[in-house]
C-alpha cells in the first residue's frame, strides 16, 4: 500500500492534483493506493500519519514542484519518517528531478523518481530496484538508473477522477465559471537554458490526439458541467494541425481554453488556424517571450526563429483575432550590466503595451535551473551563484522565495536592480490590472488605473508605497505568476 501526497502548493486557486492522479491511473487495480491533497485538507499532518498508519502503507510518495510546495513536501517527509521510520518515501516531479543528489542526501527520502513515474513507481512497488528513472542510495553512493523513452500519451490509462471529489476543484476564472485543468501532452522539443522542463525532458514532446482531447474535454463538460479549461502543459501549441483539429472539435461545446506556446511557434500558424483557435474558445495564450534582446535569447539557448520583433507582431495579430496573450519576462539574466538590460525589456514591454493594451505581462526575476548543459547556467555559476548543499537549506526564507523568481540568490544583480523591476511591475500592474483577478470589483480597478497612471505615464516607478499599500495590503492584488489564474 502506497499513500500519494500532494503538499499544499496554493493560497486560494486549488487545481486537480493531476501529478498524483496520473500516478494513481499507473497503480489502478494492480497496487492499493491513497490519494491525499493538502490544497484542501486542513490538517493533512493529522490524515497522512493516519492513512498510513491504519491503512499500514510501506510507501509515500509526493510530489514535489520548487517553490511552497516544497516546504510543505519537507516538513510532511520528516514528520513522516520520524514517526514512522519502517515507511519507504519517495520523491517525485521538479524539484527532486533537478536536485536529485540533494534529496536523496536529506536522510529523509529514500527513493527519487526523476522525470515520468507512470513506469517506474509500479515497478518500484513491485521491489524492481532497476526500474527506470529511478535514483537510490546504495550504502556511500547514489544510483542512478537509466531514463526510460517516452511514454506514449495515448496509451496512459484513464485518470481515476472517482477519487476525488471532482466538484471542490472546479475554480471559477477569467475563462469561466467551472474551470478545469488538463495534460495533453508532455515535455517540448526545445531546449531553453533557463527551463525546468528542458532540463527533464531533454527536448522530448509527447502529445495526445486531438480526437482524445475533444472526446475528454466533452466528457468533463457533460459529467461535471465544466464551460472552460486550461491546457497546463509545457508547450500546448508544438502541432499546428493537432491545434486545428482540437479547435475544430471544441467549436460550438461552450468550452473556453488556455495553453502555453512559443511565440516563433504561433507566429506561423496560418490566419485560418489562428480563425479556428478564436471561434474553438480559446480565450488567452501564455508566452515565454523572456527577453528584449536577441543576445539575451541565445544566451538562453531559447533556438527557434524568435526574434523581438517577431513578439510585436505577434501582440498586433492576436489583437485581431481578441485572443488575449499573456507575455512573460525573465529579467535580471547574468550580464556586464544588469541595469541597462532591466530598462532595455522595461522599454520593450511598454512597446508590447501600446500596439496591445490587453496584453497581460508576467514578470519573473531570472533564477538559474539546474541544468548543466546551459551556458547561461555556467555563467550565473561564474558569478559566483551555488544552489543549496542540503535540502533543509531550502526552507530558509530566502530560498523559499527562490522559486517564484522574485528574490533569487543572484551575485550580479544589486538590490536596486531588484527593486527597479519589483516598482516597474507594481506601477505595470496598477495601471493595467490583471483580467485573471476576477475578485477585483470596477471600483478597484479604477482605484489602481488612477493610482497607476501619473507614474505609467512620466516613467516614475521609485518607491510606489501607495500601490503597495493599496493592492497588496486592501486589494490582496493576485498575481498570475504566483497563483495562476
Amino acid at each position: 500500500m502506497i499513500a500519494l501526497l500532494n503538499p499544499k502548493s496554493a493560497r486560494w486557486k486549488h487545481r486537480l492534483p493531476l501529478s498524483i492522479l496520473s500516478l494513481g491511473a499507473a497503480l489502478e487495480g494492480r497496487y492499493p493506493y491513497e490519494l491525499i491533497d493538502g490544497n484542501l485538507d486542513r490538517d493533512v499532518s493529522r490524515t497522512l500519519l493516519r492513512t498510513i498508519r491504519d491503512k499500514n502503507c510501506e510507501y509515500l510518495g509526493v510530489s514535489v514542484m520548487p517553490g511552497p510546495q516544497l516546504a510543505e513536501a519537507i516538513r510532511l517527509t520528516q514528520e513522516v519518517k520520524a514517526a514512522m521510520p519502517r515507511v519507504k518515501t519517495i520523491w517525485g516531479g521538479y524539484f527532486p528531478s533537478l536536485h536529485t543528489e540533494v534529496a536523496l542526501n536529506s536522510g529523509f527520502v529514500d527513493y527519487v523518481i526523476r522525470g515520468e513515474g507512470d513506469r517506474a513507481l509500479p515497478e518500484l512497488l513491485s521491489g524492481n530496484l532497476n526500474a527506470p528513472n529511478l535514483s537510490f542510495r546504495d550504502g556511500n553512493r547514489i544510483v542512478h538508473n537509466p531514463k526510460a523513452s517516452a511514454t506514449d500519451t495515448n496509451q496512459l490509462r484513464p485518470l481515476p477522477y472517482h477519487r476525488f471529489d471532482v466538484e471542490k476543484y472546479l475554480n471559477k476564472t477569467c475563462l469561466g465559471s467551472r474551470t478545469a485543468v488538463y495534460h495533453s501532452s508532455f515535455g517540448c522539443p526545445f531546449l531553453c537554458g533557463f527551463c525546468a522542463v528542458a532540463s527533464v525532458y531533454k527536448g522530448k514532446w509527447m502529445g495526445r490526439d486531438a480526437h482524445s482531447i475533444v472526446n475528454d474535454a466533452i466528457a468533463m463538460r457533460d459529467r461535471y458541467r465544466v464551460n472552460a479549461i486550461e491546457f497546463v502543459d509545457n508547450n500546448f501549441f508544438v502541432s499546428e494541425k493537432r491545434t486545428a483539429e482540437v479547435a475544430e472539435g471544441l467549436q460550438g461545446k461552450g468550452i473556453a481554453w488556455w495553453g502555453e506556446a512559443r511565440p516563433d511557434t504561433l507566429m506561423h500558424y496560418s490566419d485560418s488556424t489562428w480563425r479556428q483557435m478564436a471561434a474553438g474558445g480559446c480565450r488567452m495564450i501564455f508566452f515565454g517571450v523572456e527577453s528584449s534582446s536577441a543576445e539575451v535569447l541565445e544566451a538562453m539557448d531559447k533556438g527557434g526563429t524568435q526574434t523581438p520583433g517577431m513578439v510585436l507582431g505577434l501582440a498586433h495579430r492576436m489583437k485581431q483575432f481578441g485572443i488575449i496573450p499573456e507575455f512573460s519576462f525573465v529579467l535580471g539574466a547574468p550580464g556586464d550590466d544588469a541595469g541597462r538590460d532591466i530598462d532595455r525589456d522595461i522599454r520593450y514591454i511598454r512597446r508590447i503595451k501600446e500596439i496591445n493594451p490587453s496584453s497581460e505581462i508576467i514578470i519573473y526575476v531570472y533564477s538559474p535551473v539546474s541544468f548543466d548543459d546551459a551556458p547561461l547556467f555556467q555563467k550565473a555559476r561564474q558569478f559566483g551563484f551555488e544552489f543549496p548543499k542540503r535540502l533543509v537549506d531550502w526552507l530558509e526564507p530566502d530560498w523559499m522565495d527562490f522559486d517564484l523568481r522574485k528574490n533569487p540568490h543572484t551575485p550580479w544583480l544589486r538590490p536596486e536592480h531588484i527593486d527597479r523591476i519589483m516598482n516597474f511591475e507594481r506601477v505595470l500592474n496598477a495601471r493595467f490590472p490583471t483580467v485573471s483577478d476576477i475578485r477585483l470589483r470596477a471600483w478597484q480597478v479604477a482605484v489602481l488605473k488612477t493610482l497607476g497612471s501619473w507614474r505609467y505615464r512620466t516613467g516614475f516607478y521609485r518607491a510606489p508605497y501607495e500601490i503597495r499599500f493599496v493592492a497588496n495590503r486592501l486589494f490582496k492584488y493576485r498575481q498570475p505568476e504566483i497563483e495562476g489564474f
